[in-house]
């Protein structure tokens, strides 16, 4: 299977991910969400199809440049590993994206113990990509955008585990912002909702894409009334509420299904749809390489599989859907 089955025949064609009653906008505002392109310059294959990374993130540039879209949010991994010529590379492709754009960064954009050449600190990566510091608000159309970073271990740079966390800090000012906000949508790139959950999230290699202090985050969260948390990280794309609290899972670009996420907000509520910026040949292909690749990556690829074959994982009624049952 390629995904074909499901709607995703050539790049631009797409396929409705879930439909959310929450959140709503007066103004309509439509964000791409761009999952882990994994920008590798000097490296090959791999299920994360290394070789192909350059030539995705054109597509989805060249895709949402026709699109009316108000804002490209990436959600992390812009790099391989934070090494500088793969931000170069970053850089020059993002030249051409004609919409305005913001990032967040990953557990591979940031420093690691074991990494052997100098990643930006997480300051310079908000200047670079967002023009602040993290935290930070951004107001899109009729939606608070309010971005952190989770890209951290629990004393600095990640050593034994990419398991991210939010500081005190961070959920201090994100406590004070939801006071205020209207129509907030919350990004970071790791996962405060697991895919897996107990016992199997707390197992290698599972562990990794478990957020630490997920329950105090979750907590804050649903406590304002947070309709959607937008990440990335575990490239595979998702769609999951529990407890009120919606959670969008950006897959990876260069890796299967080969779809970025577009959100599409109005007044009745929200449409999720997943984008194809691969041809058919393109997507056999990272199938393929996921196919061969490790077990845990193979498990990925079922999740994916059962995914696209479930579609739309979420169909909410929406204040359209409401009207035409009234009348």
């Amino acid at each position: 299977m390629t995904g074909d089955e499901y709607g995703l025949a050539d790049v631009g064609d797409r396929v409705l991910l879930g439909r959310l009653e929450e959140p709503r906008s007066e103004r309509a505002t439509t964000l791409a969400v761009v999952g882990d392109p994994h920008i590798a310059t000097r490296s090959q294959g791999t299920y994360r199809v290394f070789h192909r990374t350059e030539q995705r993130l054109r597509a989805v540039i060249d895709d949402v440049n026709e699109r009316a879209v108000d804002l490209v949010l990436f959600p992390g991994d812009l790099t391989k590993d934070g090494e500088p010529w793969n931000y170069d590379r970053v850089d020059a492709l993002l030249e051409e994206l004609e919409r305005p754009f913001i990032a967040t960064p990953g557990n591979h954009d940031l420093q690691k113990c074991d990494d052997d050449h100098r990643c930006p600190s997480a300051t310079a990566f908000g200047k670079r990509y967002g023009a602040t510091s993290f935290p930070f608000h951004r107001e899109v159309g009729g939606i608070d955008l309010l971005v952190l970073n989770s890209a951290a271990g629990p004393d600095g740079p990640y050593a034994e585990t990419h398991r991210g966390r939010l500081s005190s800090a961070q959920l201090e000012w994100l406590d004070d912002r939801l006071a205020d906000a209207s129509v907030p949508i919350v990004t970071c790139h790791h996962n405060p909702l697991p895919v897996v959950t107990d016992p199997l999230c707390h197992a290698d290699p599972w562990r990794a894409f478990t957020m630490r202090d997920r329950g105090r985050v979750r907590s804050l969260l649903e406590r304002h009334g947070v309709s959607l948390v937008v990440t990335g990280h575990h490239h595979l794309p998702s769609l999951v509420r529990r407890n009120g609290l919606c959670q969008l899972i950006a897959p990876a670009i260069a890796s299967f299904p080969q779809a970025y996420c577009l959100l599409e907000i109005d007044e009745t509520g929200t449409n999720v749809w997943l984008v194809s910026h691969a041809t058919e040949t393109g997507r056999a292909e990272a199938y393929d390489l996921a196919a061969d690749g490790p077990p845990f990556w193979r498990a990925v690829l079922g999740i994916t599989e059962n995914t696209l074959a479930s579609l739309p994982l979420l169909y909410e009624p929406t204040q359209l859907d409401d009207a035409a049952l009234a009348g």
